[in-house]
């Protein structure tokens, strides 16, 4: 009877766990919205944008582009550390990247 005890005892802990694994999955996939956001506006200055200030808008989606794609990455990661396999695609297709724009 003490071993039962001592499950129950360590719920309110298990408790607090998930739920601070969720809010780090809450707050990467906010941070992951942002770049996001950040990168669709670069896309759209990009096409806009002749001459050299092309050239630098094109620099500028790159490095937003990469690091969108870093912190999906990172929010594979942690779900994969949470124990949530196999969702790559979803994610994929939940959090699209844009295509690499090459010029």
């Amino acid at each position: 009877m003490a071993r039962n005890d001592n499950v129950f005892a360590l719920m309110p802990i298990e408790v607090e766990f998930q739920k601070e694994k969720a809010a780090g999955l809450r707050r990467t996939g906010e941070k992951l919205d942002q770049a996001l956001a950040a990168l669709a506006g670069a896309e759209q200055a990009l096409l806009s944008a002749r001459g050299p200030e092309r050239t630098a808008r094109l620099g500028r989606y790159r490095e937003l582009r990469k690091e969108a794609e870093r912190v999906r990455w990172g929010l594979m990661v942690q779900r994969e550390a949470c124990g949530l396999r196999g969702g790559d695609l979803e994610l994929e297709r939940a959090y699209p990247l844009p295509p690499l724009i090459r010029e």
